[in-house]
């Protein structure tokens, strides 16, 4: 860090925010089992593919077998995963998957998950899912997720399911099911929504789906 003098007597007292430093600004990227520190420029892995910083705390991961990225700036950085066959990322702000075979991420503030196989998310804010083939998701804010196959979802604020084969809620707040398969929901507030064909429901606050069979069923006791 580069060190300035004191201003001299009768100076200008008025300051300027410092720019952002490399430390801030630095992913930890473990590939080939190798963890590897970068803020710029480009790693390559031993299959093909890349890890690109794009920008200041802006990553994209291309092509690879495996990738797991860390950080970005205190947990400000955004990354982009792109037919990885495994990816994963710890304490970013943002992170995108597509076409990715497995997708792991855990503490983001924003997760963005499509057209990937096996997806599993703990403690995010808002998370998106599009044709995502099975999905795990464990505590977060509000969710999203339209034309996956299953969707098992916990401890989530607000779910939104559109058109899935199979979904499970569980300690949920608000749920909405529209064009579903087959929907069970426990422990949650008020689930709503349409046109679904089977929704299984115990311990929710209330349960409003038209057009659908609703079986309300007794919650297991411990």
């Amino acid at each position: 860090m580069a060190l300035v003098d004191a201003k001299a007597a009768g100076a200008s007292t008025s300051t300027v925010a410092a720019a952002p430093t490399v430390e801030h600004l630095l992913f930890l990227v473990v590939l080939d089992g190798v963890e590897t520190p970068i803020h710029e420029g480009t790693l390559y892995g031993s299959a093909g593919g890349t890890v690109t910083v794009t920008g200041p705390g802006q990553l994209s991961a291309d092509g690879l077998e495996s990738v797991l990225v860390r950080g970005g700036g205190t947990g400000a950085g955004a990354v982009r995963f792109t037919l990885c066959a495994d990816a994963a990322a710890e304490g970013v702000g943002a992170a995108c998957f597509e076409r990715c075979g497995a997708a792991r991420v855990e503490g983001a503030r924003e997760v963005s998950v499509s057209s990937c196989r096996a997806v599993e998310v703990e403690r995010a804010g808002r998370v998106t899912l599009d044709r995502c083939r099975d999905a795990r998701l464990r505590g977060g804010g509000a969710l999203r997720a339209t034309r996956c196959r299953r969707a098992d979802v916990e401890s989530f604020g607000g779910v939104r399911l559109a058109r899935c084969k199979a979904a499970r809620a569980d300690w949920c707040g608000t749920v909405e099911v529209e064009l579903c398969r087959a929907v069970d929901v426990r422990r949650c507030g008020a689930v709503t929504g349409e046109r679904c064909r089977v929704v299984n429901a115990a311990g929710c606050g209330s349960v409003e789906v038209a057009r659908a069979v609703i079986n309300m069923v007794e919650e297991e006791q411990p």
